[in-house]
């Protein structure tokens, strides 16, 4: 029969080894080997992270021993002997205690200066009327001058002495407390501790792993996309910016990234009852509704929705941004990840070990790099830009989806603009835009603007506008080009807006409008040509309508 015994509790010494990040936490694995007696064991983890979640906290391990038990606790560091602390305070007493003596030196001194002073004054100074008085010979005032003068300088080398001793402990002093406020002395402190109870049949050894949440570190994709106009290939280079200030370490630790995010929740929001309600505020028969219960619209940032529409090849964030020149160096290779698919989710497996300070700073780990045949094309909006900007298309046909974020653009080796990384999943296409290029000759005229009366009566008054947009591919390749313009809304009534040129009745390949009255005109541009494109429309009005936003 085994002799089961209650052993003292053991303070187990464990690295993190394993760590898996998340969008607002991450889920990290401590390893120990542990030397086991035979009966109960109670092994204990101290000196965990403070955000650590309890109700995720896994114990599996290796060897010949049963899991019994496994407590999580908080403890107050008044009740837990500190060496450390001990020692910062034992110190700060210590110093204190000397600091006393040494000002008592010098209240001595200063006493032991006044006292001379006074002496020097009674003898020096006697009235004749003074009982008890004599007139010292000038043997006797050469010695008393004599006594004054070498007393009096050794109360000031004394004092003087005591003086700097006292600004030498001072100092120590005012080290220590600054030790004493870093370590949290003065405050009432916890630490979270995880134990463990072992049943072990034999003595042995094992392996232990303690795995925990913790709230707070992130990770945030990022890119670098290098394009090449010769080759006409694009790079895309995946990073991943991770940071932490858990408390403890990460160091060559086995990292994962998973997008998968825990904050959500596991199943989506109920649906309240949507009631409306009758109320009179504006009159009789007025009717209100409550949405007190129901979600508020989606709103979109300006910012996402122009890139949503980049994505389309239409209007978005053409302007780069101020260029520098980067040195192309020899390549080199770049760490990589597994990408494995878990669930919903997808997890990043970086290859090697990484170290993640505890420091709030991230710090940027390489995930991969794709090379991908990439398509070019050139886009402008004359009426706003004299210029044709370049952008490049390609299919992400990578295992790893591009998640949204930041990307720095980099064509044939310079800087030219960041931009924001829509979702692209794996086999999706996307764009990017390269900056302009002057070499594209991008031209804006009106043409012709002028009124003329219409109608019977001629109450009515029409405004025509005719432009010629031209563009010309000085490169010694052909080239994709896509304009772009729009023909002026109405919003009133009575105001009425007609296309003139180009004609149009539906979608093309070469010519298209959106429901916003957006017109693209799209043409491979030999070298050397020249491409013209009228654009002409007319505005008929009420002849005492003002019109505004036309011009």
């Amino acid at each position: 029969m085994i002799n089961l015994l209650a052993m003292a509790a053991l303070a187990v010494s464990s690295q993190v080894t394993d760590v898996t990040v998340y969008g607002d936490r991450a889920q990290v694995t401590r390893s120990a080997e542990v030397q086991l007696e035979q009966g109960i064991n109670t092994l204990v983890f101290d000196n965990l992270p403070e955000s650590i979640d309890s109700r995720g906290i896994q114990v599996t391990g290796a060897g010949d021993a049963v899991v019994l038990d496994v407590r999580f606790k908080t403890e107050n560091f008044e009740d837990i002997p500190e060496e450390a602390w001990k020692k910062l305070a034992d110190e700060k007493e210590r110093l204190e205690k000397e600091a006393g003596k040494v000002r008592q030196d010098i209240e001595r001194f200063n006493e032991s200066k006044s006292f001379l002073k006074a002496i020097s004054q009674k003898v020096t100074h006697a009235s004749e009327k003074e009982e008890g008085t004599t007139s010292l010979d000038p043997g006797s005032w050469e010695s008393m001058l004599a006594l004054y003068s070498s007393k009096n300088a050794e109360y000031d080398e004394g004092r003087r002495l005591a003086l700097d001793k006292l600004e030498e402990i001072q100092k120590a002093l005012n080290k220590v407390k600054a030790d004493i406020s870093d370590a949290g002395m003065h405050q009432r402190k916890q630490r979270r501790v995880v134990e463990v109870d072992l049943e072990s049949s034999k003595v042995g050894k094992a392996a232990l792993n303690l795995s925990y949440i913790v709230r707070g570190p992130q990770w945030i994709p990022t890119y670098d996309i290098r394009v090449d106009t010769e080759t006409r290939k694009m790079e895309v280079k995946y990073f991943a910016l991770v940071k932490q200030n858990t408390g403890e370490d990460w160091s060559d630790v086995a990292l994962q990234l998973s997008t998968a995010n825990p904050g959500l929740g596991g199943r989506h929001p109920e649906l309240d009852p949507w009631r409306i309600n009758m109320s009179s505020p504006g009159g009789k028969g007025s009717v209100s509704l409550s949405l007190s219960s129901r979600s508020a619209p989606a709103t979109y940032n300006s910012y996402e929705v122009v890139n949503r529409f980049d994505a389309e090849g239409a209007y978005g964030d053409v302007l780069s941004e101020m260029p520098w020149s980067t040195p192309e160096a020899a390549p080199m290779k770049q760490r990589t990840s597994s990408v494995s698919k878990k669930g919903a989710s997808v997890v990043f497996e970086v290859k090697g070990e990484s170290d993640i300070e505890s420091d709030n700073v991230e710090h940027r780990v390489a995930v991969t790099s794709v090379e991908l045949p990439s398509g070019f094309r050139y886009s402008s909006i004359p009426k706003l830009s004299p210029y044709a900007y370049l952008k490049a298309n390609a299919e992400n046909s990578g295992a790893h989806p591009f998640l949204e974020g930041k990307a720095n653009v980099f064509l044939d080796g310079n800087f030219v603009t960041a931009t924001q990384m829509e979702l692209v999943a794996p086999g999706e296409e996307f764009w990017v835009f390269l900056g302009a290029d002057e070499s594209m000759k991008v031209e804006h005229k009106l043409i012709k603007k002028y009124q003329s009366k219409e109608g019977f009566t001629g109450k009515t008054t029409r405004h025509t506008y005719e432009y010629l947009m031209t563009v010309k591919n000085t490169h010694s390749v052909p080239e994709e080009v896509i304009v772009w313009d729009q023909l002026p809304i109405s919003g009133s009534e009575g105001l009425k807006v007609d296309l003139l040129n180009p004609k149009y009745s539906k979608d093309t390949d070469s010519l298209t409008m959106d429901d916003e009255k957006r017109i693209s005109w799209f043409r491979t541009l030999k070298p050397g040509e020249e491409w013209s494109i009228p654009f002409s429309f007319h505005v008929e009005a009420p002849r005492d309508m003002k019109i505004t936003g036309l011009e």
